[in-house]
């Protein structure tokens, strides 16, 4: 097996997870925050895949990313220097919480993205440093740390999701 395919498969089943954890979820459920402090699960999905739209785009690519090309700061109302990195609790309480259907949208558009960039991704990119300024970070450091942060952040918003609804969601065939 080739590391792309590690990564293609890797991804496909972290969508598997997130579609699963955000299915039939109210708008007041992804909105809501255990403490003034924490990340809504509306904020996490936006912010992971503005997380993953950043590093496929800007940085290994050297284009604009999804978020810009597709017009998504105004169909989000959030504005495209916005990433989510750092947040205080003053900024999480202004944050605005878009429609589910929107941000699945995008988190959709961005990962349909990344797949077509792995498709055409030749081994040897994957040793490439595409940042100057951060000469030890290769192509391939920067997927291998993207899979994890996905994980991490499909995992939060699963967890949120069980707070308000238990253990519903069926995770079918995975493992566990």
């Amino acid at each position: 097996m080739e590391v792309k395919e590690v990564l293609v498969r890797s991804l496909n089943e972290s969508w598997t997870y997130l579609t699963e954890a955000t299915d039939g979820l109210t708008q007041e459920e992804i909105a809501w925050s255990p403490a003034p402090h924490c990340n809504s699960l509306a904020f996490i999905l936006w912010h992971v895949a503005r997380v993953e739209d950043i590093w496929i785009g800007p940085v290994i690519q050297h284009s604009a990313g999804v978020y810009l090309t597709q017009n998504w700061q105004e169909r989000l109302g959030i504005p495209v220097e916005e990433t989510g990195f750092g947040y205080n609790e003053e900024q999480l309480l202004a944050w605005p919480v878009p429609r589910l259907e929107d941000l699945c949208e995008y988190a959709q558009a961005v990962r349909e993205n990344t797949l077509a960039f792995l498709e055409t991704l030749a081994p040897e990119k994957l040793l490439e440093v595409p940042r100057a300024d951060h000469p030890g970070e290769t192509t391939g450091m920067i997927l291998a740390h993207l899979i994890t942060e996905i994980a991490l952040h499909v995992g939060q918003i699963d967890y949120l999701r069980g707070v308000h609804r238990g253990l519903d969601t069926p995770h079918a065939g995975h493992w566990r």
